[in-house]
């Protein structure tokens, strides 16, 4: 417990935590398909690029775990481990989660799912998972009970939302901050063409 109304938990305790779609072997593109998985190379900090994600068919002898809006994707392996939250973007698509992601869904109302990936994201939860990740040594793995263990800090909703807003300036900024060096590039490109034309 924390005294500025903050209570210090672990992740097991805010969200349930299961496996991607068990498939069996490569995931092919099937045409006519509108199925989609999203796999690592979907995802960026910004989110989950949809277009970029293969269609195919999910076949099981259960119902999939479709992926909705609030779930947040956390990379079992690989040698950036960051949270991806899914956000409205996803729309009616119908998706899953490839198995090398694990499968957060915040379980407690007193807990914001874009919070939640933001706290994952940062340097106490990320010093956690690397300090307890195996690794090999190309790439390391993040074990479901080191996952399960990460320590959350909970502020009240208030102040998670005021969190989660700042966070989302300040990636809006950087977005355009990105924009804006992309067409100085242009500019630039463009007058050593013009000079070399002359």
């Amino acid at each position: 417990m924390k005294s500025n109304g903050a209570q210090k938990t672990d992740l097991v305790a805010v969200a349930s935590i299961s496996a991607g779609h068990p498939f069996r072997g490569r995931i092919d593109p099937v045409a006519g398909v509108e199925t989609a998985v999203v796999q690592m190379r979907d995802t960026s900090s910004s989110g989950v690029n949809w277009t970029s994600c293969v269609r195919t068919e999910v076949a099981g002898r259960r119902e999939p775990d479709w992926l909705r809006p609030g779930d947040i994707l956390f990379p079992a392996r690989g040698n950036v481990s960051l949270a991806v939250l899914i956000d409205e973007s996803i729309g009616s698509l119908q998706a899953v989660a490839a198995p090398h992601f694990f499968l957060l869904r915040v379980s407690r109302p007193d807990v914001l799912p874009a919070y939640l990936a933001w706290w994952l994201n940062q340097e106490p939860a990320q010093r956690h998972l690397e300090q307890n990740a195996q690794s090999s040594t190309l790439v390391r793995n993040i074990a479901r009970p080191v996952l399960e263990a990460t320590p959350v800090v909970l502020p009240p909703l208030p102040r998670q939302e005021q969190i989660v807003g700042l966070a989302n300036a300040m990636q809006r900024e950087d977005a355009l901050l990105h924009r804006l060096h992309q067409t100085n590039q242009q500019i630039m490109t463009g007058l050593a063409r013009d000079l070399l034309a002359d």
